[in-house]
């Protein structure tokens, strides 16, 4: 059974829709209409976690069955494809297989986009080198305030709630440390010691806006992909996060928080790497 051939592993906020987005319309690239697989962060999860991996699958798998759209490579059969993944046999190793094991995905370069993955633990990571010892990997490193402004605001808007208390944007920054998206100082060194150069890419969010042909390009020949001509909206936001007016005091927050992650970039890649990240 096969395994993914790429994976872009973040950051979150930081262009992963549009990437998955526009890779789908590669027609040499084959992403799952699945645009999140999370199986290395869910792989020893408890049964109420695999049941709610279970529940959205199947949400999505009912959109596409309806007629829907579903995210991902043309092709069809999606819905039901989608609803095989949702067996007793979920977030094991032969699940994961068997997503990359779908007929469509033959002869094609395959991959996923989960941006949980940045997080991985150590041990974690060393079971992603002994499974996908070859695979190339992905990681879009965005200014690290911006990104944490960003995830609040997505955090504020999933809420619901228009009359948010202290009390609430003091739940979202408590997330913000849970959800250890955007610590590059200790995820980075991490995919580093376990993949080098070769494997792991790092490319600085401004790509997207400023140079979004060129960082598809650049990809596409990271992940051994043929070079395609067709992309639609290669300029275009994908998935813009509510324009949700913040508290000065979160705002400060997030800013402090990001001051280390600010230093690390520079004292790792340089202070031309972080401007791009802007």
């Amino acid at each position: 059974m096969s395994l993914p051939d790429f994976i872009c592993i973040g950051a979150q906020k930081a262009g992963t829709t549009w990437l998955y987005e526009m890779l789908a319309q590669n027609p040499s690239i084959w992403l799952p209409p699945l645009k999140e697989v999370h199986f290395f962060d869910h792989m020893d999860s408890d049964d109420d976690v695999k049941n709610k991996r279970r529940a959205h699958i199947e949400k999505i798998a009912r959109r596409a069955a309806k007629g829907g759209r579903a995210k991902g490579s043309t092709g069809e059969g999606k819905a039901d494809f989608l609803f095989s993944l949702t067996g007793d046999n979920l977030l094991t190793e032969e699940w994961y297989r068997s997503i990359f094991s779908h007929p469509d995905s033959q002869a094609r370069i395959s991959g996923e986009v989960t941006p949980a993955y940045l997080a991985l633990e150590e041990d974690k990571l060393a079971y992603v080198k002994s499974l996908l010892p070859n695979t190339r990997f992905l990681l879009i490193v965005r200014e690290p305030k911006a990104r944490n402004l960003s995830q609040i605001k997505m955090a504020a808007a999933r809420s619901r709630n228009d009359d948010l208390t202290d009390a609430d944007w003091k739940g979202f920054l408590r997330k913000l440390k849970i959800n250890d998206r955007g610590n590059y100082a200790r995820s980075i060194p991490l995919w580093q010691k376990f993949f080098g150069p070769e494997q792991l890419m790092i490319l600085p969010f401004s790509l997207v806006r400023t140079d979004p042909a060129g960082m598809i390009a650049t990809i596409e020949k990271h992940i051994g992909a043929t070079p395609f001509n067709g992309y639609k909206s290669l300029d275009e936001q994908v998935h813009k996060t509510k324009e949700i007016k913040l508290p000065d005091w979160v705002v400060e927050d997030a800013a402090k928080r990001a001051e280390p992650q600010k230093e690390y970039l520079i004292n790792a890649f340089g202070a031309d790497f972080y401007e791009k990240t802007k």
